[in-house]
């Protein structure tokens, strides 16, 4: 099952102007709360009319502004799962599911809900209603309900955001059964980069309103390319930066020019490096390689957060060409914004988190190193 869309539509505070195309895959939506990734849904469904482009589901056009198409929800054959379930709580669990198919015979309006309960493993909570259930059994039944119309494309907006953290997991395990079993295309809405990075072939990054990148999940992950993507996957070292050769670049505010291990792309002017990427140097390394002052270490469960400025005399060192090089603007040996480091807490021995000052010779490694455009 295909979905094709590009469409506009004029909102509060940005244009929302979206064009992509997917084919039986499951393709995570990534945005900031805002950014248009429920509208999006939400016009595909029918629930919301774009102002113009088109949107074809499996060869059919069902929306199409230049010919006046515009094919009200219950002919689209969606299903969309929101946020908050929108389960009716005076009706049973059958009843719920069984509501959707009123255009059939009572006969046939059983046995598909019966079957679906199955599948499900609803069939022991059929007489109860929302109330009684848990936030994963709730969740269940709207996908029931989602399901039993047969729809050729199912949409998922913040499936988890009602459930407590410790539901999630489990919850998320039951879905990731459940959508493997269906065949056709699932649009699946997050900014949670991990339920994304899980569940979806591809992703799609949205910010205010337009495409920031759109590609595999893993090439995504492991080469953002824009800044917006590399904030909403995570990355916590993120600078403005310029080029001063081919291989080389200024990050003024860490005080540093970093080499790289490629020709710089054309209108790079952000750099990023993981927290977890940036290593202890090895002996007579040189390129990338820094003196800092670990300023606070922070003790987590599964591993330890370093903050760290780079010394005066290491600063000091670069300017004299003594190594890799030194920022051409800050010479103050004052970090304007500092990195953060993170590493096993079985790579380090335990010391108290308050312990400041500490200083460590470490490798911003240029393979790790990510080259960003801010297209915005």
């Amino acid at each position: 099952m295909s979905l094709e869309v590009n469409i506009t539509k004029k909102l509060a505070h940005f244009t929302l102007k979206v064009s992509f195309r997917t084919e039986n895959e499951c393709l995570g939506l990534l945005g900031a709360s805002g950014c248009g990734k429920s509208i999006t849904l939400k016009c595909i469904a029918g629930i919301v009319q774009p102002d113009s482009g088109f949107i074809v589901i499996n060869g059919c056009t069902v929306f199409d502004s230049e010919r006046k198409i515009n094919l009200p929800p219950q002919k689209r054959r969606t299903g969309f799962l929101f946020q908050q379930y929108a389960l009716f709580p005076t009706m049973t669990v059958r009843e719920n599911v069984e509501i959707v198919l009123r255009h059939l015979k009572k006969t046939q309006r059983k046995q598909s809900t019966d079957e679906i309960l199955e599948k499900l493993r609803l069939q022991e909570f059929s007489r109860q209603k929302p109330s009684q259930l848990s936030g994963g059994q709730q969740q269940r039944v709207a996908m029931a309900r989602m399901l039993v119309s047969s729809p050729e494309i199912i949409m998922l907006d913040e499936p988890f955001s009602a459930l407590d953290s410790f539901l999630r997991l489990a919850v998320e395990t039951e879905l990731a059964e459940i959508l493997a079993a269906f065949s056709g295309t699932i649009l699946f809405v997050s900014h949670n980069r991990d339920e994304i990075y899980r569940l979806c072939q591809r992703m799609l990054v949205l910010q205010n309103g337009t495409i920031a990148a759109l590609g595999t999940t893993s090439e995504l992950f492991r080469n953002p390319e824009t800044l917006a993507t590399a904030r909403l996957i995570g990355i916590k070292n993120i600078a403005p930066a310029f080029p001063v050769g081919n291989r080389k670049i200024n990050v003024p505010d860490w005080g540093i020019i970093l080499e790289t291990n490629q020709n710089i792309p054309d209108g790079t002017n952000y750099v990023a490096i993981r927290a977890h990427h940036i290593r202890e140097a090895q002996p007579n390394e040189t390129v990338n390689c820094f003196d800092f002052n670990v300023s606070r270490k922070q003790n987590e469960p599964f591993r330890i957060q370093e903050i760290l400025t780079l010394t005066p005399e290491s600063c000091q060192n670069n300017e004299s060409g003594q190594n890799n090089g030194t920022s051409q603007t800050n010479k103050t040996g004052q970090t304007k914004t500092p990195l953060i480091r993170f590493i096993s807490g079985t790579q380090d021995p335990f010391f108290s988190s308050q312990e400041v000052h500490l200083i460590r010779r470490l490798c911003i490694p240029p393979s790790h190193l990510l080259l960003l455009k801010n297209e915005q």
